[in-house]
């Protein structure tokens, strides 16, 4: 994601008017969840206005914060250990952006006999190698759980949300670093403890600046099930962006707050970040231009991303 992240944790980064971590918890406020536990490590204190915001709409927000990486399957151990009287726990990814059914998968845990210790969501892909891969029984029993490989055994993969009992934290004893992929889950097959819910929604793994923009694109034109509200329409310019009246913005492009966008340029499913300056005529098609960027007159930024501060200007003569 960089140049995107070098001063910014990726769940922070925007989608429409949002961040990507508030998609994922207006998901889990309408599923009814009355607490919340965020796990962050790189730049943590980043996430310290979202919470106090958080916290000031009367949700329950717990922050673990890792000094040290920790791995999947250690962070989860460290979030588990303030729900111990959950009866179910919904684990997601911050940088995943899903449209299933979280209900229906909440509830297959439940219905589940006390042997099943979690619930994986799965979907059908034609190229499962840059996915974790997962096979499955008639009866939805996981029997395989395969990281990302060059010959994956299934096209069923890993879409990364899992429900899981809290009792999972005995299984992740050890301390320090932990893969849930990798350690956790392929212990749990063995016993039989892990199960399939097979649903193939909206998905999207928001780990490149093209995916950022396809995710607020997304919102805007065909807003996955579970997305905080936003306006829909071509473009969103938001409260204290100038823009001027001959620019033409069009496929989803979003235009934060600060942002000026100079006489005739045109943007395409373009992102711009708080500050960033763009001038007379230029154009940029799906691309992100980061915080107080510049972009010159005339030029063309196409299928790229420029950080905090970044110029691109036309070369002279």
């Amino acid at each position: 994601m960089l140049p995107l992240t070098a001063d910014s944790p990726k769940p922070l980064l925007p989608v429409g008017p949002w961040t990507l971590v508030e998609h994922q918890i207006t998901a889990l406020r309408a599923l009814g969840v009355d607490r919340v536990v965020l796990s962050t490590g790189y730049r943590h204190e980043d996430f310290d206005v979202l919470v106090q915001r958080l916290r000031a709409t009367g949700m329950e927000l717990v922050t673990v914060v890792e000094e040290t990486p920790l791995g999947t399957g250690g962070g989860l151990r460290e979030a588990l250990k303030a729900l111990p009287d959950a009866a179910a726990v919904v684990v997601l990814n911050g940088d995943l952006l899903s449209g299933h059914d979280l209900a229906a998968q909440v509830a297959m845990l439940r219905a589940a006999s006390g042997e099943t210790t979690g619930i994986v969501h799965v979907r059908e892909v034609e190229d499962a190698r840059a996915y974790g891969s997962v096979v499955a029984d008639d009866d939805g029993r996981i029997t395989a759980f395969v990281e990302k490989s060059a010959s994956p055994p299934s096209l069923t993969v890993n879409a990364g949300t899992y429900v899981v009992r809290p009792e999972l934290v005995d299984d992740i004893a050890r301390d320090g670093e932990v893969s849930l992929e990798k350690e956790v889950f392929p212990a749990l097959v063995e016993r039989g403890a892990l199960r399939a819910y097979r649903e193939s929604a909206y998905f999207l793994d928001v780990g490149s600046p093209a995916a950022l923009v396809t995710a607020n694109r997304d919102l805007l034109l065909a807003p996955w099930p579970g997305a905080a509200p936003a306006p829909r329409g071509p473009s969103l310019v938001l409260p204290g962006a100038a823009v001027d009246p001959s620019a033409v913005l069009t496929g989803g492009t979003v235009v934060h707050p600060g942002a000026v966008i100079g006489a005739g340029a045109r943007l395409e499913s373009a992102l711009v970040l708080a500050g960033a300056h763009l001038d007379a005529h230029c154009q940029v098609l799906r691309s992100v231009i980061g915080r107080r960027a510049h972009v010159g007159a005339d030029v063309v930024v196409t299928d790229d991303a420029l950080g905090t501060e970044e110029a691109r200007t036309a070369v002279a003569g």
